[in-house]
């Protein structure tokens, strides 16, 4: 048998039911569906039917790594989490992708994914340790937040050991749950903590020393060295212009302007002596975006961006603008959702708030409306914004207590309730309004429900690009940001007319129209769309950096471009098997996106649910467009995928083009077919 290069050649099957460890081979799987996100849709295709429920014991958490997990490059850290999403109404296929460290330490122990499935009797976490695996009792860390477990699990193993854990939201199975991975990453998105808690399993602990074997482990270094010069400035090189310019318009999109990033409390602070702010990398990474500050104080913790720019609004109004763009008590947010183990984005009512036209997130329409007092929620509602709000609100949701209980069920499904639920005709009417103005009225829903869809320069004005991605991806997310963020560097003024006609010449080469960048018209994006998310596929398969990739404009590089072929350089140097851009485009990404639509349409996700096509989103878009319009693009998106255009399925002809075949026959008995 050929030497495999990339990956370690085993996968570990635990049956917590049973306590019952096996091992089963990579092979199976790859080079066919490469690793990480796609490798882990094959086996959740395989293995969990759509009768399956998010919290049943039948339901399996599928933990993959990919070749370039644990090698050299930007996001080599990254891995893929896939489960069944109890989150989502109704529930459904999801994935995440965290990063850190205990990819590649999986990998170092012998093992390219785990399969867990069954519920143990008891409390339990998983110890795997170079090749052994113990299920071990948890009765001392169930209940302790994931520092304190973190922490604990270092003291029996090792400093060096990586752990994936849940907090107390995971144990008490919340909805919107994370999986946190030793404090800076976390699977963020799709409940999965909750899947775990289901599960009675607190954590994962690895510990490994081997190696990953390599092709060419020369041309790995080479291909390494070029891409990071596209992304990152050397030593005396001055710094680009409007460095902060998406991060201002990043936060000038709220409803309330609040300053630059770097005109912050907490800056103010490090400058007095009163803390120290630190700059961290996953495995393997030359970006280094992981911020981590230490108060005088005591209060510490480390994360992204997103960590801790969630609340700042809040904590603007709460100050009365008083404190800069960010203060301690949103530094205090993300590391309290770490320990509590909720999600960022989500469970803290999606704070992000939705466009300048709405004005505000939901927990403070619902203050606001008078349908959340201190006295019906326990809450300090008059302090929103503040440590004491979040401390309190974070600690009911995670402990299910009073009105924890129905938040820990998740947005939609809350203020679904409040509707039900409420005493009055009035009560009644302004819950409906808050409910129909979050949830956007698509109820069901085959993906999780993000409050920054739609936000205001995306509703009110032309976003071709952004309608479209929202509407047929996987999760509501907009893909093609990354194109757009990753085309926008802050670049040298002077050389705007440059810059303008290498996006018209891209538009061209890669989406068939010089229009595809502009955003007034729909001309050029059904490429775009399709582009980015075959590019996501690639790189949440190999896996690498969403946020870096693809890369094809450059400050750093005198003709300003940069190189988006670097997924397959980058494959083709670890495994040994040659791969051209073109193919990796269509045997990674275009099969393992009709292999996910194949799954959310077994479990009933049709054309009806891509968009939501309701008076909400019509009005908010009737500046830019009319349904019709919508409906005749869609009809082109479902054409060049060669799915149904009635129905949104993948056809038989599409899916055994893609060596799909079997996916198709399922399909077809299941008297679903396109």
């Amino acid at each position: 048998m050929r030497r495999q290069f990339g990956w370690v050649g085993k996968i570990l099957r635990i049956d917590l039911t049973k306590g019952q460890v096996d091992v089963e081979r990579t092979d199976r799987y790859a080079p066919r569906f490469i690793g990480g996100r796609a490798m882990g849709a094959r086996i959740y295709w395989e293995e969990i039917g759509p009768e399956v429920g998010a919290l049943d014991p039948e339901n399996k958490i599928i933990i993959m790594t990919g070749p370039a997990t644990g090698a050299l490059g930007p996001g080599v850290g990254r891995f893929s989490i896939i489960s069944k999403s109890p989150d989502p109404n109704p529930n459904c296929f999801f994935y995440s992708d965290p990063s850190g460290h205990f990819g590649p330490e999986l990998k170092f122990a012998g093992y390219d994914g785990l399969i867990i499935e069954g519920k143990a009797s008891r409390p339990v976490y998983l110890w795997i340790n170079d090749g052994k695996v113990e299920i071990v009792d948890a009765h001392r860390l169930w209940g302790t937040n994931t520092r304190v477990a973190r922490t604990e699990l270092k003291r029996l193993y090792g400093n060096s050991t990586k752990a994936m854990i849940i907090g107390p939201a995971g144990e008490h199975l919340c909805r919107e749950a994370v999986i946190s991975t030793d404090l800076a990453s976390a699977a963020g998105e799709g409940g999965f903590g909750a899947v775990m808690g289901s599960k009675n399993l607190k954590a994962i602990a690895v510990r490994g020393t081997g190696s990953i074997g390599v092709a060419r482990p020369g041309e790995i270094i080479d291909v390494y060295n070029r891409f990071s010069r596209l992304i990152t400035r050397k030593w005396g090189e001055s710094e680009p212009p409007n460095l902060w310019k998406s991060m201002q318009h990043y936060t000038q999109s709220r409803p309330v302007s609040v300053p630059y990033v770097d005109d912050s409390e907490v800056a103010e602070e490090v400058a007095r002596g009163g803390a120290e702010k630190r700059w961290g990398a996953c495995f393997g990474c030359p970006v280094g975006c992981l911020q981590a500050h230490r108060f005088k104080d005591g209060l510490s913790g480390a994360g992204q961006c997103n960590e801790i720019m969630n609340v700042v609004e809040d904590e603007w109004i709460f100050h009365k603008g008083q404190k800069k763009k960010i203060g301690k008590d949103s530094i205090e947010f993300g590391i309290l959702c770490q320990e509590f183990g909720l999600s960022v984005t989500q469970v803290m009512g999606h704070l992000f708030p939705r466009h300048k036209l709405h004005g505000s997130t939901w927990p403070r329409l619902l203050i606001d409306a008078g349908l959340w007092t201190e006295e019906n929620t326990g809450l300090p509602v008059d302090k929103m914004g503040s440590s004491e709000f979040f401390r309190e609100y974070m600690r009911k949701v995670a402990y299910r207590e009073g009105i924890g209980d129905q938040l820990a069920e998740g947005q939609t499904r809350y203020l679904k309730s409040l509707v039900d639920n409420a005493r009055t005709d009035e009560e009644r009417q302004k819950a409906r309004d808050i409910y129909e103005e979050v949830t956007q009225k698509s109820e069901p829903s085959y993906s999780v429900h993000w409050q920054n869809v739609p936000r205001g320069e995306s509703a009110g004005s032309p976003r071709w690009s952004w309608l479209l991605s929202i509407s047929s991806n996987v999760r509501r997310e907009n893909i093609t940001e990354q194109l757009a963020t990753n085309n926008m560097d802050p670049f040298p003024k002077g050389r705007e007319k440059d810059i303008a006609q290498l996006r018209r010449d891209l538009g061209r080469d890669l989406f068939g129209s010089e229009r595809a960048f502009d955003e007034s018209t729909p001309e050029g994006k059904v490429g775009w769309v399709m582009y980015m998310q075959h590019k996501s596929l690639e790189t949440d398969s190999l896996p690498i950096c969403r946020y870096a990739l693809p890369r094809h404009f450059s400050v750093y590089t005198p003709d300003l471009m940069g190189d988006y072929t670097y997924p397959a350089q980058l494959f083709s140097a670890v495994t040994g098997i040659d791969r051209t851009e073109e193919e990796m485009f269509e045997q990674v990404g275009e099969r393992g996106f009709n292999l996910e639509r194949a799954i959310l349409t077994r479990e009933g996700r049709r054309r009806e649910h891509d968009v939501a096509w309701n008076d909400y989103y019509m009005k908010l878009f009737s500046s830019w467009v009319d349904r019709n319009l919508l409906n005749k693009v869609m009809d082109d998106y479902y054409r060049a995928r060669g799915w149904d255009v009635k129905t949104g399925i993948p056809t038989q002809d599409k899916l055994k083009q893609l060596d799909l075949g079997d996916v198709a026959e399922e399909l077809k008995g299941r008297g679903i077919s396109g």
